[in-house]
């Protein structure tokens, strides 16, 4: 159109359709923002070897968080070191400043620590501890050999100086009254290389036991001490032998000391002088620097130099503090040395390590002064014995209570008269003693067996030579100052015994006379002074001794001393000759027995004379070959015999007179008990009890527990285990003694067969031995397998044999099922006994439990 006015419009400068490129470049450039944050820093770290660290795989942590890996091992610019090149995490750019601390952790096991061992799964790493936050950012470092002193550690750091290492290192140990309370962290160099510096950290619990005057000193490796008195030998725990160790300790009125404190390291404890000192006074005894002071033989301290002053000698002693408490006004210090006499060498030890300090100690208040005596103070009591002779003894030879020397023989002495005097010292500590005290003689070695045992009592050593005597406290009745020969005699003493004579009746007196000896325990305690015949037996008039008399009363059995002893048995020959004396007079010999009553008869033998039996009768239906003699034994111990043999005619039985020793009877003849038939047996099973073959059969006794019983029944076979009764139409092979058979093994025996009364069946008694009983329950099946079971054919046959015992002897089977096996059984159940078992049964494979 000609003339149109022209219609002007506005259009944006920026279409939106240049958003999308614009969102697309923000979003490119967040995305390489974050690369870049996340892409983390190179470092390069110098390592003296590339051992177990691997490109890839290696990673870099701090506090047990990865924080970096290593990315490639290259050989550093002047070839002596790996370069480790790792990329770290841009989050812990802070942490690689300058002086950060790099070091590897691999798996290590010492006597002092097991460390690393995490990295026996992850594989080893680089643990990271980061610089001062001041230090500047750095890319390259130095690795440490491992890591840095106080590394992680926790409480109070110190410092030791020592003039050599010796066999303390890193993670040694710091000990406090032996308890670990600390441990070595670093050891170097001093300045100008002339000490050995150990840095070392106390647990905190512990930071307040280190003082201002602690001392500390090594305690690594054995320290051995050889004397006649034996080896010592010195150790700490098998850690502090091995690896090393420190132990410390500090008075309780220091301060605790500061924090980084440098102290001294000694080299043991005597170098570090701990302890309390105490001044003494020594007179003229040669004392010298290091002689040791002894409690109860153990060391507690040691003389320090010995300085001279113009009053003469100086002398102190340093104490152990955890004995000085022993150091009191009432102590005493003895100059101990080698001493020679008749008893032995005294402080024999001596010989070799030289004189030593004893303290004795006595309570009371604490004293800084002592007095060394030469010998300690002796005060007491001295009381004079009377004894026979003076044999056997000597001066100085100790008297004993209970194992412990109390005093000591002063003098020996012979009177106006030719008595023997025995002068004796007790201390006055024991002193309480002497009110009901009685003395005898001390022997080396004493023996008292009887049936009960054996038991042996043997003298301390040092009166074996120089002779001794020992000390008994009597239970009533005061002290007698009396030696005795042994202790029953003192015990049994009176101030007031005198001679004893006493009547003994025998039928015949041979090998006796009058003066024929009267011995008690091999000791002459009288003699015979009359024999006199009278009612148609001989008296004997015995004089007893004063010192024995005490010991003759109701219980007493005297018995004829045999010049030859012999004994004849199955056992061997035993021959026992008495001396010259018994020999040319014979002898009688006494004793008490608690178990007897004497009758005032001299019996031939001490067996006689102590046999004291109880009678008792067992019955049975026949005599199985029993006589008069056969032993009765309980585990192979005879304790009696039978007597004799009789035949009951109104009974039909057989009748046993025997007896049991009187030590016995009670736990025998008692209901409960049983005496059981033993003898030989020899069939397919083995053969038992074969000695009975040669010493014949015996009866077995087993005790009860019970009203009093004299009358028992003799079995002839042990009633132990399960007693069952099978019944059978037939007794079809089967025999007393045939084998009862579970899965083919030997679980008991056929014990006992007969009809029943009215002659319908067999009655079969079995035996199941006590360890099997528990297989037999309420639905077990049981099926004779004797002989041969044929079964023969037009196409073939079988023969079955159970075993070739129940093919000779017969034998019985029996087996449970598996399901339903129904209750354990008791003594007399009675069971059906098949001619055979059923397919079924042969299949069960039960599993019971006893």
């Amino acid at each position: 159109m000609v003339g149109a006015e022209p219609v002007i419009k506005k259009h944006r400068w920026l279409s939106p359709v240049w958003l999308l490129p614009l969102i697309a470049l923000l979003l490119a450039a967040g995305f390489l923002y974050q690369q870049y944050q996340n892409s983390g820093e190179q470092i390069r770290i110098n390592f003296e070897q590339g051992n177990g660290i691997l490109p890839g795989k290696t990673q870099l942590r701090y506090q047990g968080v990865a924080i970096g890996v290593v990315q490639d091992l290259a050989l550093a610019e002047d070839g002596r070191k790996i370069a480790v090149l790792a990329k770290v995490d841009s989050r812990a750019r802070a942490l690689m400043r300058k002086g950060t601390g790099f070091w590897l952790v691999s798996p290590k096991a010492s006597l002092t620590e097991i460390s690393g061992l995490d990295t026996l799964v992850s594989g080893n790493y680089i643990n990271v501890q980061p610089g001062r936050e001041s230090n500047p950012v750095a890319n390259e470092f130095d690795a440490l050999d491992g890591p840095p002193p106080g590394y992680q550690a926790q409480g109070r750091t110190l410092h030791l100086s020592a003039d050599s290492l010796g066999s303390v290192g890193i993670g040694a140990k710091l000990y406090f009254r032996g308890l670990e309370v600390g441990s070595v962290i670093n050891t170097r160099l001093g300045e100008e290389d002339k000490q050995v510096l150990l840095d070392i950290v106390i647990e905190p619990r512990f930071e307040h036991l280190v003082k201002a005057d602690t001392r500390f000193w090594n305690i690594s490796g054995i320290k051995g001490n050889f004397s006649l008195a034996g080896v010592s030998v010195e150790a700490g725990s098998l850690a502090s032998i091995l690896s090393g160790g420190i132990a410390f300790d500090s008075p309780a009125e220091s301060p605790v000391a500061e924090r980084g404190a440098t102290f001294v390291l000694y080299k043991g404890l005597a170098e570090a002088a701990r302890g309390e000192r105490v001044r003494l006074q020594v007179g003229d005894l040669p004392v010298k620097e290091g002689m040791p002071i002894l409690y109860e033989g153990i060391e507690i301290g040691r003389l320090d130099p010995i300085r001279l002053t113009d009053k003469g000698r100086e002398v102190s002693a340093l104490i152990s503090p955890e004995q000085a408490f022993r150091i009191t006004r009432n102590s005493r210090l003895v100059w101990e040395s080698v001493k020679l006499s008749l008893a032995g060498i005294e402080h024999g030890d001596r010989l070799l390590a030289g004189p030593a300090i004893r303290l004795d100690y006595v309570a009371g208040p604490r004293a800084e002064t002592l007095i060394l005596s030469a010998q300690a103070e002796t005060k007491g009591r001295e009381l004079t014995l009377a004894t026979e002779d003076l044999a056997g003894l000597s001066e100085g030879a100790p008297v004993w209570y209970k194992g412990l020397q109390v005093g000591s023989i002063r003098a020996l002495s012979l009177d106006a008269g030719g008595n023997a005097k025995v002068r004796v010292f007790i201390e006055r500590n024991h002193g309480a003693l002497l009110e009901r005290a009685r003395f005898y003689r001390a022997t080396p070695l004493q023996i008292q067996a009887d049936l009960s045992g054996i038991k042996v009592e043997t003298s301390p050593a040092a009166s074996w030579l120089a002779g001794g005597i020992k000390l008994v406290q009597a239970r009533q009745g005061g002290r007698i100052d009396r030696l005795y020969p042994d202790e029953q005699l003192a015990l049994l003493g009176s101030a007031k015994a005198v001679a004893k004579t006493w009547w003994l009746r025998a039928s015949q007196a041979d090998g006796i006379a009058i003066g024929t000896p009267v011995f008690y325990l091999g000791l002459q305690a009288g003699k015979v002074t009359q024999l006199v015949v009278k009612g148609g037996e001989v008296r004997i008039a015995l004089e007893i001794d004063a010192v024995y008399a005490p010991l003759v009363g109701s219980q007493t059995q005297f018995w004829k001393k045999a010049a030859i002893d012999t004994h004849v048995g199955l056992d061997g020959v035993r021959i026992k000759a008495g001396n010259l004396a018994t020999l040319l007079r014979g002898g009688i010999e006494f004793d008490n027995s608690p178990t007897s009553q004497g009758n005032g008869k001299l019996f031939d033998d001490r067996e006689q004379a102590q046999a004291m039996v109880r009678p008792f009768t067992l019955v049975a239906s026949r005599n199985p070959g029993l006589g008069e003699g056969s032993a009765i034994r309980y585990r192979g111990v005879t304790i009696g015999k039978v007597k004799g043999v009789a035949l009951d005619p109104a009974m039909g039985q057989v009748i046993f007179l025997a007896e049991l020793e009187a030590r016995y009877a009670d736990r025998f003849l008692q209901s409960g008990a049983s005496f059981t038939l033993v003898q030989a047996k020899l069939g397919f099973a083995g053969v038992t009890h074969l000695d009975t073959l040669v010493k014949g059969a015996f009866i077995e006794a087993t005790p009860g527990q019970g009203a009093g019983k004299t009358r028992f029944p003799l079995h002839e076979s042990p009633h132990s285990g399960l007693m069952l009764t099978l019944k059978s139409p037939a007794l079809n092979g089967l025999a007393v003694g045939s084998p009862l058979l579970f899965r083919k093994m030997v679980v008991g025996s056929v014990s006992q067969v007969a009809l029943a009364p009215d002659g319908s069946e067999v009655q079969i008694q079995v035996q199941v031995e006590p360890d099997y009983a528990y297989l037999v329950r309420a639905n077990s099946r049981f099926w004779n397998v004797s002989g041969v079971k044929a079964d023969i054919g037009l196409t073939g046959g079988t023969i079955q044999v159970e075993t070739l015992q129940s093919l000779v002897a017969g034998g019985i089977a029996f087996t449970t099922p598996e399901q339903n096996t129904g209750a354990r059984v008791r003594n007399g159940q009675s069971f059906p006994l098949h001619e055979k078992a059923d397919e079924e049964w042969l299949g069960w494979s039960p599993r019971l439990t006893p």
